[in-house]
């Protein structure tokens, strides 16, 4: 395990790095923990896959917590973002980013020790995987990895982060197999991850990489509503 805290504050990184170090020390895990002053150090060092949580301090000079994180982002998808504040102002910029969760200074070991749990238990999700049969050879598709599924008769297509699988089976056993709240079934021929999804208009949602996924109109309220809950329990989990 690779973490990397940013905080132009020497005291905030002190303790931070005290408070993460003896979490893992409890647990006997391993870590390696490497501090940054400001995000110009940061961006300088960082290299993409070798770290698994960045704890970035919101407020600092130059570049920001919040414009490191969308710069991080861009080429790391998997990384976890944690950031430290002395107000949760900037929760809608977070999920732009997709942050796993705030802390609000002065910052407290239960409250890391709290974060570092929902950490752990996002690693383990993020390996949750479906089995499909592609060109005669079962194939694992990490579900975290999936943009949307769509249909062609009783051919799915599951579009993911690094290419599309081609599988010959009903939208309905797809649905069931992947099983978590974060799947929509958002049109009769689609189903989306929400987890990608960076806008809504008035009959699609258009995700992060540009594409566009309808949404039924016969049950478009419902829809809507059904993601607005999705993007508030985040909001509230971010808090916790």
């Amino acid at each position: 395990m690779e973490i990397i805290i940013c905080d132009d504050s020497e005291a905030d990184r002190s303790a931070l790095y005290h408070y993460i170090d003896r979490f893992f020390k409890e647990r006997s895990c391993p870590v390696k923990i490497t501090v940054y002053e400001n995000g110009e150090s940061l961006g300088k060092h960082y290299v993409e896959g070798n770290v698994q949580i960045a704890f970035l301090d919101i407020y600092m000079p130059g570049i920001s917590g919040i414009d490191l994180a969308k710069k991080m982002r861009e080429t790391d998808h998997n990384l976890v973002i944690i950031f430290t504040t002395s107000s949760v102002d900037h929760g809608i910029d977070g999920f732009a980013v997709s942050a796993s969760g705030y802390l609000v200074k002065p910052v407290a070991y239960h409250h890391v020790e709290k974060v570092l749990l929902k950490c752990v238990k996002l690693f383990a999700e993020s390996m949750r995987f479906i089995e499909v049969l592609s060109n005669r050879l079962t194939v694992k598709v990490l579900l975290k990895d999936i943009l949307f599924v769509e249909v062609y008769t009783n051919t799915c297509l599951l579009h993911t982060r690094t290419g599309d699988v081609k599988t010959y089976c009903t939208l309905d056993e797809i649905e069931r197999k992947l099983g978590e709240p974060n799947f929509l079934r958002c049109h009769r021929t689609h189903i989306v991850n929400m987890h990608y999804i960076a806008d809504m208009s008035e009959n699609s949602f258009l995700l992060k990489n540009g594409v566009e996924v309808p949404i039924r109109k016969a049950d478009k309220l419902k829809i809507k509503q059904m993601f607005s809950d999705y993007m508030f329990s985040l909001a509230r989990q971010a808090e916790l």
